[in-house]
């Protein structure tokens, strides 16, 4: 249970001062390599023909325990800058009194990427690193002795405690991500288009421990006596690019409405005059990053326990075994490298399903966009963190230079969130929790993400054609007969 303890106390603290989905930037037009993350039939029918990232950042944090008292992210990054801190003990709460509490991390960066959109074809090849961090369902104690401790904290001593299904897991990986999409079928003023997308995976490292079931009860300072315990735990002692690190599959479907008849509208091409026809709606469906982070054997440690009737002697004291932090109670255990966990060197990634809804308000240049995230649970069985939940509501202004988006968001369908996003010619800049920056107040986590990117409008094969257009305009003005009244 100390390692237990230990491992929670670690990550809740870690992302309280460490992007969920960078709903501001998500949905435009004008970036299909963001969209591609949410949807990767949504890279067609791009406003650009081609849409090169250079790089980009972005953090992500939540969680319902720990929180900094009236505080806002923007003057904390100005005293950090300067060399300075004003935050104390006294600075950070607890919020205690919850059923069960949870923590969320996401950390990303983007390299080399580029999107080119085309007719009724769409590609793309996308680099980047990816890391997470989650806890589910620690019970209402846990965020007690996580305040408090366990051994001086008397008021919980001499209970009986419960643990089930409590999972925390931590991966870090690199990945090179290719992406296809398809028109399949245009009938009248409809467009049906599909994409698929699939990383290669490159393992740097990871974390993971399910309790299945436990009961214990804290005697006194020295002896934690535990009746029953059920729990895998695996970990990399040592970090590094593993090209071994598995795989990742994303599928996407998208709907659109448009404006005029879509039979022979070709995107980006000289086909139809290279014209754009916007639409009035689109509908998207997908399910993303389905697969696992797997490391090599020799690059990970696993314990596994299943045993009754232990007396931990001198829990707070134990020396970690730095070699295998997983060794915690192997004294209670006759075969530490049994367990349940199915795959022990594998850690699932945060796969989700999404629905998106995007409607051309005005002039397709005003836009709405509405997005459900829903995390798929892990099976008990595995290793994995969940992707957090939301839904999303994001009306914004885009054109070729500058985007302006206000997402409002509820992140675990339940905590309101209010962000903003600009982008400015090739930089954009955004965070999906605004009032933690500019607001004095309670802050439970915190986001921001910043991308730069070079977009090319116009296929150069339309850009010849338009000059061409628009010299033969000019000639036909000049040679046309000027009136002349008496």
């Amino acid at each position: 249970m100390k390692i237990l303890i230990s491992i929670s106390l670690f990550l809740t603290f870690a992302t309280c001062v460490n992007g969920q989905n960078n709903f501001g930037s998500l949905s435009s037009n004008f970036t299909p390599t963001n969209s591609l993350y949410i949807n990767p039939s949504s890279i067609l029918d791009a406003k650009v023909w081609l849409d090169v990232n250079v790089a980009g950042v972005g953090s992500y944090t939540n969680n319902n325990l720990v929180y900094l008292k009236d505080q806002r992210w923007f003057d904390i990054s100005k005293d950090a800058i300067k060399g300075e801190s004003r935050l104390t003990d006294e600075d950070v709460g607890y919020n205690q009194g919850k059923n069960k509490y949870h923590a969320y991390n996401r950390n990303f960066a983007t390299g080399p990427s580029a999107v080119w959109s085309q007719g009724n074809h769409a590609a793309a090849i996308s680099t980047g690193a990816r890391s997470y961090l989650g806890v589910r369902t620690l019970p209402e104690y846990g965020g007690n002795f996580i305040e408090n401790g366990v051994q001086n904290y008397v008021v919980q001593h001499d209970i009986n405690y419960t643990v089930s299904n409590l999972k925390v897991a931590a991966l870090g990986f690199g990945e090179i991500k290719g992406t296809y999409a398809y028109t399949f079928h245009k009938s009248r003023e409809h467009m049906f288009m599909g994409g698929i997308g699939l990383s290669k995976l490159f393992a740097i490292g990871g974390a993971a421990l399910n309790v299945y079931d436990a009961h214990f009860f804290v005697d006194d300072q020295d002896i934690l006596p535990i009746a029953h315990f059920e729990g895998d735990a695996m970990y990399t002692p040592n970090v590094g690019l593993n090209p071994k690190g598995g795989w990742g599959l994303d599928l996407g479907f998208t709907f659109q409405k448009m404006k005029g008849n879509a039979r022979r509208y070709y995107p980006n091409s000289k086909k139809m005059g290279c014209n754009s026809l916007p639409y009035q709606y689109k509908l998207g469906a997908s399910i993303m990053d389905i697969g696992s982070l797997k490391f090599a054997d020799g690059d990970y440690l696993f314990s596994g326990y299943n045993f009754d009737s232990y007396n931990w002697v001198d829990y707070a004291d134990q020396d970690v075994n730095e070699d295998n932090v997983t060794t915690a109670l192997e004294d209670a255990e006759s075969n530490i490298t049994q367990g349940q966990a199915r795959k022990q060197n594998k850690i699932r990634l945060p796969t989700f399903a999404s629905v998106q809804f995007d409607y051309n308000l005005w002039a397709s240049k005003i836009y709405v966009n509405a997005n459900i995230v829903q995390g798929i649970p892990v099976p008990k069985r595995r290793f994995g963190s969940r992707h957090a939940n939301s839904l999303s509501v994001t009306p914004r202004f885009e054109s070729f230079f500058f985007d302006f988006a206000i997402p409002f968001s509820l992140y675990e369908y339940r905590y309101p969130q209010m962000g903003a996003s600009i982008r400015l010619g090739p930089i954009t800049i955004g965070t999906d929790k605004l009032w933690s920056w500019i607001k004095t107040h309670d802050i439970y986590g915190a986001d921001i993400y910043v991308h730069v990117k070079l977009p090319f409008r116009y296929n150069p094969k339309c850009r010849s054609r338009m000059k061409s257009n628009r010299a033969g305009r000019r000639r036909n003005r000049d040679r046309s007969p000027t009136k002349c009244t008496i």
